[in-house]
């Protein structure tokens, strides 16, 4: 299947940080009005493209969502990995009914990956990091999504898991994805 994906070059992104940055109104516009679809085969492993991923931490109540991606995930690089993310690429279909194409992006992937009720998703952060070959292609913009009821994995074959409390995430700390280290720190400094 050929598949073009949102994305920005890498030279007009900020500086590449190994920590989670606050997204302003400035940025956040900047990523939605100057990037392009291009197919995802050419810049898959292209450093001088950015893939711009909606990465969401979902919550409901005190509890936040923690997943391990199986093997039948799409992205071979993120097997086995824990995750406290729940993203993907951007495409095409994604303007629907949302404010922009990041917002429909995220509301595809929670409603592809998830079974997810009424929710608020709030942009407050950029993940902009080149610690794993993943980062080098790939630009995070995380959301912290609301749940007003109970979330679960609809996508069973390529994940598992549920909802935790802050310390149980904590206890699993190295087993977390790349990028979901980068939010465990920023969301546990934010939180205090």
């Amino acid at each position: 299947m050929v598949e073009s994906v949102y994305c920005l070059a890498a030279a007009a992104m900020p500086e590449v940080r190994e920590e989670v940055q606050p997204l302003s109104v400035q940025l956040y516009d900047q990523l939605v009005s100057t990037g392009e679809f291009r197919l995802r085969q050419e810049v898959e492993y292209d450093e001088t493209w950015r893939q711009i991923i909606p990465y969401a931490v979902v919550k409901y109540q005190q509890k936040v969502l923690l997943v391990r991606r199986k093997r039948a995930g799409s992205e071979s690089r993120l097997h086995h990995q824990m995750s406290i993310g729940i993203g993907g690429h951007i495409n095409h279909i994604d303007y629907g009914n949302a404010r922009d194409l990041l917002e429909g992006g995220l509301t595809r992937e929670l409603r592809e990956e998830l079974v997810i009720g009424a929710f608020v998703a709030e942009p407050i952060g950029l993940i902009h990091s080149s610690g794993d070959l993943v980062s080098r292609v790939h630009t995070g913009v995380l959301y912290m999504v609301t749940a007003a009821s109970p979330v679960s994995v609809r996508e069973t074959t390529r994940l598992d898991g549920g909802l935790c409390e802050w310390r149980e995430i904590g206890h699993c700390y190295r087993q977390l994805e790349g990028w979901s280290q980068l939010v465990f720190d920023f969301l546990d400094a934010r939180e205090g």
